[in-house]
């Protein structure tokens, strides 16, 4: 039986596709995301109007209540009425914390509008940004909430005419973010204007908030709010201007519905052409087209299945189809469709394109996946990679107390990394450890937590560290090495990227740090498949750990000058001979060490700006702005990643705890030389290798 008495109007509704809406809740951390989520529970009949707010419902994890976060994105289907029709809302609440972009990412890809929520009185901040940029790059539509307005009157005891200038600053931010990163088809179309119903304003904590139209429909001026919270009247807003009618009005009346969606997202999120059968269905939305559903949760239900939420973009998905994984490659039966309603699901059987839903499958299924029709395997192609803002910056050695639970662990690590992408797990071969890595220490902390909680396991967990990557400074000379039996003979340069490439030059391989192996030996004989593999292997395995402390190299590119094979070459007599003539040449490159940079944002009380810029020096850091926002200072600046390991107690000690700040991930950077040797020699010792970096002539042939 059903725990939730509106589960046969949503299933009437879900066949409506001009009646749903695929929005999402994006914002900074701390501006509201949640508190708002609250309230349109409240509004849809599923939580008490008293306990909105300061319920969290949808931040039901131990860990999100205990720090007062959200962790994972949260789905939940709202049917609501909107002057007088019924409407579908499949609402998406997402994380703020720029741990967990990654998350904020791949909700992105299956809502086609956004309710961008930003505090009044910090207006756009950081993640603010970084959010509204991945909604626009995804065609998704966004609209404004700027919420915490009673601020402006209680704490900063603002003028109305003062209110009205904070808030216009706010909205020509917003729309300045839109003439940035939106698609030009889209900029002139999707600016945001309080008149035209796509801002609304209020307090999400108290419960109200409104749009012009319904202010006038009213008859409530700003003013009016003034005067109420002056004689602490502020709980009658609540009654008057209910916050969630204002969302959901926004909502129907400013986001597009599935079909419209699809009609211009599809070409940009997907790899196929659209002109094709599977592409017409996607851009139609059509029930009748194939099954085709993007993955972008998952975990597992403890008893061998699967559960992936997701979108349904076309066909109709029910209980006991067969489909296949496009990048699995593998084939999965669907036990179980449902809806999710917060932290339940609830079984409906089948859903129709344009619905968000949740899968109970056979065998196992990784985030980002895309499932399709069985019979139309042969002509589907994946969605597009989704790309991060981040990557994972931060490294943990986790090991088991007791060496028998080794295979346990790294089942569980597997499990992490398949239910959540922005975690790396790799089996360290030279120190034997098994290292996650991750977006930041509380990402880390997080993940750790979650297996404990998993496996049951006691773990030893290292001290946070720091991935660094190995890159070149100039083109390295035309290395030759022979393979260990001397039988064969590869030519090998290495450069950095961007540099040209030569017509002749065939792209053999690139990997996720966007290094490029060419192939310019000019030769037209086609090579047997397993010799080429082992060539793209030799390069893969020498792009994993560098010559010059085994780190990752970056952004490079291989150009395979010649090679010649003889006699024996097996897969491993090609893959080291490879490697050899890779590192051979990148050792007369000039090569360097980068290491990860935060972009910081601090803000703070003005008599404790300087304080926070002399924190941010003393660990290698920079200021590159000041920024006066009221009574507050907002600080923008760099700092290497590996020096902000006890940051947080640092800079809390020196602002009484006052100081409020966000750091995410912002690019690579060269290492002062001084420092890097250091660094340089302590990787390698940890990796049991010697202090000294070797010399090219070790690997190659004079």
């Amino acid at each position: 039986m059903s725990r939730f008495k509106q589960l046969g109007l949503i299933q009437q509704l879900m066949g409506r596709k001009e009646l749903i809406r695929n929005i999402g809740i994006i914002a900074h951390v701390d501006h509201g995301k949640t508190t708002l989520a609250d309230s349109l529970l409240a509004g849809a009949g599923l939580l008490s109007t008293a306990m909105a707010g300061t319920a969290r419902v949808l931040d039901y994890l131990d860990e999100e209540q205990k720090r007062k976060i959200t962790i994972k994105t949260a789905n939940i289907t709202l049917p609501v009425k909107v002057n007088g029709d019924q409407f579908l809302l499949n609402l998406v609440d997402t994380p703020g914390h720029v741990d967990f972009t990654g998350k904020v990412t791949r909700a992105l890809r299956v809502i086609d509008g956004a309710v961008v929520v930003v505090d009044a009185v910090e207006e756009i901040m950081a993640q603010t940004e970084i959010v509204m940029r991945q909604a626009l790059e995804e065609r998704v539509r966004p609209v404004l909430f700027i919420n915490k307005v009673d601020r402006l009157i209680t704490e900063l005891l603002l003028s109305e005419e003062q209110i009205q200038a904070k808030l216009d600053h706010i909205v020509g931010g917003f729309n300045d973010l839109i003439d940035l990163y939106a698609c030009e088809a889209f900029k002139s179309q999707w600016k945001i204007d309080a008149s035209m119903g796509n801002v609304a304003f209020g307090a999400a904590l108290h419960g109200w908030g409104f749009t012009l139209r319904m202010a006038k429909k009213k008859g409530i001026k700003f003013s009016d709010i003034i005067k109420t919270y002056q004689k602490g009247e502020e709980k009658k807003l609540k009654e008057t201007l209910p916050v969630y009618e204002a969302i959901f009005e926004m909502s129907v009346n400013a986001l597009p519905n599935p079909k419209e969606a699809q009609a211009y997202r599809i070409e940009e999120i997907w790899d196929g052409h659209v002109e094709s059968p599977v592409g017409k269905g996607l851009t139609q939305c059509s029930d009748e087209a194939p099954t085709v559903f993007c993955v972008t949760n998952v975990h597992s239900d403890g008893n061998g299945s699967t559960i992936v939420t997701g979108r349904l973009f076309s066909g109709n998905i029910k209980n006991g189809d067969h489909l296949h994984l496009v990048d699995g490659l593998a084939e999965t039966e669907v036990e179980e469709v449902s809806v999710d309603m917060g932290s339940f699901r609830e079984e409906v059987g089948n859903v129709p394109a344009g619905n968000l839903a949740s899968l109970t499958l056979t065998g196992k299924v990784k985030a980002g996946e895309t499932l399709v029709d069985v019979a139309h395997k042969a002509e589907m192609v994946p969605f597009e990679a989704i790309s991060y803002v981040s990557e994972p910056v931060v490294t943990l050695a986790v090991e088991p107390k007791n060496p028998q639970d080794i295979p346990v662990l790294l089942e569980q690590l597997e499990k992490l990394s398949s239910e959540d992408p922005n975690l790396k797990v790799l089996v360290d071969k030279q120190t034997g450890e098994y290292l996650l890595s991750g977006m930041g220490e509380l990402h880390l902390e997080v993940t750790i937590n979650q297996l404990k909680a998993a496996s049951g396991l006691e773990v030893s967990v290292s001290s946070p560290r720091v991935v660094y990557m190995e890159s070149v400074e100039k083109k390295g000379t035309e290395a030759l090495a022979k393979s260990p039996n001397k039988q064969n003979s590869f030519w090998v340069r290495v450069s950095p990227d961007g540099g040209e490439i030569e017509e002749q030059a065939e792209i053999l391989s690139v990997d996720e740090h966007r290094n490029a192996l060419l192939d310019c030996s000019g030769k037209t004989e086609p090579l047997p498949e397993a010799t080429l593999e082992a060539i793209i292997g030799g390069f893969e395995y020498a792009c994993k750990a560098g010559p010059l402390c085994g780190q990752p190299t970056r952004h490079l590119k291989f150009e395979l000058i010649d090679f010649q094979l003889n006699g024996d070459f097996s897969s491993a007599e090609v893959m080291r001979g490879m490697g050899k003539a890779i590192f051979g040449s990148f050792l007369t490159a000039e090569p360097v060490l980068l290491e990860p940079i935060y972009k910081i944002i601090v803000t703070v009380a003005a008599d404790l700006a300087s304080e926070i810029s002399r924190i941010l020096c003393s660990r290698r850091g920079k200021v590159t702005l000041f920024e006066q926002r009221g009574l507050h200072t907002v600080i923008s600046g760099q700092i290497p990643v590996a020096e902000t390991f006890g940051f947080s107690k640092e800079i809390r000690s020196a602002t009484s705890g006052k100081a409020f700040w966000q750091s995410y991930f912002d690019h690579w950077e060269k290492m002062p030389q001084k420092l890097s040797l250091q660094v340089i020699i302590d990787l390698r010792q940890r990796k049991g290798l010697s202090s000294e970096v070797p010399k090219p002539e070790v690997f190659t042939e004079s």
